[in-house]
């Protein structure tokens, strides 16, 4: 009930009657003078006795100073009361503070405990069977995983399966030496032995399970000897060199591996007792020479074998063939040396030239057997158009081209299987158009962090020496075409000539179709040459050569320069009338061309003889016959009288 009072400076009578007003009621009484007043607003919930609020107006309103003085005094309570609340509320945060400070404290001591005891320990989410904890004992029994800091069950293990196990003890205050087995891929099942406690981990409710292994009932000797025959097959079916020797250092087992490498040379493989440290696992290179006579490089680790109750019963050696890797590091780290002496020698140049040569550095690359980049250097990203920390963790497919990849893909698997380097070329443009040959060696390597297989890409820049092959290339062709060309006439020289012959010759003798050659001779060309000089005569020589060039139209004919002023057509498939034909043209387009002779005796303008000869040739006859025949026929030609033509066959009876 809320009761509001205005009081000012009244008379003490009034202030009774105010006060027997109120008595019994809940009224607001207001009473008004000239000059200041105050006013006091008392909110309660119930029914305010007549006696309390008589005795609160008497105190605070005798005087009018004093009602200031009860608004200070009630300031003061409220400020006190503030301080008193917040006294509490620091105090009950630093009492939280401390709490969490020992239950981190003592999480740490037992997270401690836990990590080294060898008992399997886990802490399993009461909420929905997640996985918050397992140390290395827990790990190595159930195959748990550790990522960044988070704990992953195995395959088979799902947290609804740990949820519905846990489940019947939700309401019990722990559990002891519970039955369960688990079955795991191809067939293998894990029979466990589970305890556990409700305990709160991280400020949540969670169980704290302890497994064991139950120890296995005593193998029959029949089946001990079954498990040691298998064993035995096993190790005889790995590739690697195993033998087993006991605490004395007598050898007591080897595979066939062993034995077909070491054999007569037993004592050359068994590391001696000094050699493998108590209680550690020993590695050890060793070069040695292999049955078939070269050199081999051997990786030898040697490890104790621990019995049941922990004592040391012997020691394991298994030996591998690194030779290849060795080999491939020394290449690698000449390489590198290489590359040092060259970044050396070009330190002494200038700035520019030296940024030029070490950003030709050449790419390296890793990726493993799923096909993902597990490392690069830059020009290795860069000649696949990405960054260096773009390319890492994609997929060797998803960065190649479908055709490369399909190649590509092939040739990782034959690194892979077979263990083996392989060299290709490889043709990139970069992002701003640069083509670039690369010569590329992939070869197998296997993390030794987890054994993994992948494969290791080395390219060198080799775009000089191919641009130098090619330059070469066409350089051979230019001297291969300059050999059978005539330098100055540019129509085939004698030396072609006689080689398509030759050619021409076999080809019609199997397939026996007509072959035609043509002898041409400029007329009086020597008193051309005497009157008008040589470089007019090679001008004419040209000239004359051009007009021989139009005439014939297939590709299979041939126009040559014989020696001199002499020239010859050489017209495969061809009969005589098809070569008058083209004789016929020599003469008119040579008469329309129009070089002067004025010293010719024939005829004012340059003429030719020409002397053709067509046969069919026989396995019996030589090609020489068709050359002399149509010497005959041009040597006709010019004792009747030059600018003419004249024809020669087999059937003439040559």
């Amino acid at each position: 009930m809320l009761s509001a009072i205005a009081l000012d400076s009244v008379s003490s009578p009034n202030r009774r009657l105010w006060a027997s007003g109120i008595r019994g009621t809940s009224m607001k009484y207001c009473w008004k003078k000239t000059g200041s007043f105050c006013r006091l607003i008392i909110r309660r919930s119930a029914r305010v006795p007549t006696r309390f609020l008589f005795i609160v107006a008497s105190l605070l309103c005798p005087l009018p100073g004093f009602a200031q003085e009860a608004v200070d005094s009630l300031n003061s309570s409220i400020l006190l009361f503030t301080l008193m609340i917040m006294v509490i509320i620091v105090g009950g945060g630093l009492v939280v503070l401390l709490l969490h400070h020992l239950g981190s404290s003592s999480f740490r001591k037992l997270h401690a405990s836990l990590t080294h005891m060898p008992l399997a320990v886990a802490i399993i989410k009461r909420k929905d069977g997640s996985l918050l904890y397992g140390n290395k004992s827990c790990r190595e029994l159930l195959g748990i995983r550790k990522l960044d800091g988070r704990y992953l069950y195995p395959d088979e293990i799902s947290p609804q399966m740990m949820f519905d196990f846990l489940r019947p003890f939700s309401f019990r205050r722990g559990f002891r030496n519970v039955s369960e087995e688990l079955h795991f891929a191809q067939g293998r099942m894990l029979k466990l032995t589970v305890s556990g406690q409700p305990v709160r981990y991280k400020w949540q409710p969670a169980w704290l399970l302890f497994i064991v292994k139950p120890p296995q009932r005593p193998t029959s000797p029949a089946k001990l000897k079954q498990e040691q025959r298998v064993f035995q097959q096993v190790l005889n079916s790995l590739s690697e060199l195993v033998y087993f020797q006991d605490k004395s250092g007598q050898t007591i087992g080897t595979n066939k591996a062993f034995d077909r490498f070491w054999r007569g040379r037993v004592s050359e493989g068994v590391m001696g007792d000094d050699d493998c440290v108590s209680g550690a696992n020993n590695s050890s290179h060793t070069w040695t020479t292999a049955p078939d006579g070269s050199s081999r490089l051997l990786e030898t680790n040697k490890t104790l074998l621990i019995g049941d109750n922990g004592e040391a019963i012997g020691t394991l050696s298994i030996s591998h063939d690194v030779t290849d890797w060795h080999e491939m590091q020394e290449s690698l780290k000449q390489e590198i040396e290489k590359r040092e002496i060259t970044e050396q020698a070009l330190a002494q140049r200038n700035t520019l030239l030296d940024t030029i040569m070490s950003a030709s550095t050449d790419p390296i690359g890793l990726y493993n057997e799923h096909g993902i980049y597990v490392g690069c250097n830059e020009p290795f990203a860069r000649s696949l158009g990405f960054g260096q920390g773009e390319l890492l963790g994609k997929v060797v497919s998803e960065v190649l081209e479908p055709d490369k990849w399909e190649l590509s893909q092939e040739a990782d698997q034959q690194v892979i299987r077979e263990g083996v380097a392989l060299k290709m070329d490889d043709y990139v443009i970069l992002e701003d158009g640069t083509p670039i040959w690369y010569e590329v060696v992939k070869s197998p390597y296997r993390d030794p962090t987890d054994g993994t297989a992948g494969v290791l890409v080395m390219a060198r820049d080799v775009t000089e020496r191919k641009m130098a092959e090619q330059q070469l290339a066409d350089a051979i062709m230019e001297l291969q075409e300059l050999s059978f060309i005539d330098s100055l006439t540019k129509v085939a020289n004698r030396r072609s000539f006689d080689e398509q012959l030759r050619k021409l010759w076999h080809s019609h003798i199997r397939e026996q179709k007509p072959l035609t050659l043509i002898l041409c001779d400029i007329d009086n060309f020597k008193a051309f040459n005497d009157n008008y000089g040589h470089q007019q005569g090679d001008y004419a020589l040209r000239e004359v050569a051009k007009v021989f060039r139009s005439v014939v139209k297939r590709e299979t004919d041939e126009v040559a320069r014989y020696g001199g002023e002499e020239f010859a057509f050489l017209l495969p498939n061809t009969d005589m009338k098809g070569g008058e034909v083209i004789a016929a043209k020599v003469h008119r387009q040579l008469a329309e061309k129009g070089i002067s002779h004025m010293y010719s005796g024939i005829d004012t303008k340059l003429t030719v003889s020409l002397g053709i000869a067509t046969i069919t040739p026989l396995p019996v006859q030589d090609y020489g016959e068709l050359i002399e025949m149509a010497d005959i026929a041009l040597y006709k030609a010019k004792a009747v009288g030059r600018n003419c033509t004249m024809s020669m066959s087999d059937s003439d009876g040559f």
